[in-house]
């Protein structure tokens, strides 16, 4: 799992400090399971925008936006934080 950029990492480091508990269950499950669907916190983002791009609910006002790279084997998270109105493209 990576951060697209410093800000994104910030942003994970602040959710860190905020819901320790609940981003390391993402984390776990980003490293483990990206693309596993859990109805109403895992789930692909819809529309031409976001192909390719899921969403992570961290805690009900916190979200981690995300793309899995299956071939790499990585996950490239591109937003960490509130959540944001409208979703943040990739």
């Amino acid at each position: 799992m990576v951060a697209k950029n410093r800000r994104v990492n910030r942003g994970w480091e602040a959710l860190m400090q905020r819901h320790s508990e609940n981003t390391r269950r993402c984390y776990e499950d980003l490293c483990t399971a990206p693309t596993t669907r859990q109805p109403g916190r895992v789930f692909p983002l819809k529309g031409k925008p976001y192909k390719g791009a899921w969403e992570y609910e961290v805690t009900k006002g916190d979200r981690v936006f995300y793309v899995p790279d299956e071939e790499q084997l990585k996950v490239v998270v591109y937003y960490a934080g509130k959540h944001p109105n409208p979703s943040p493209t990739p």
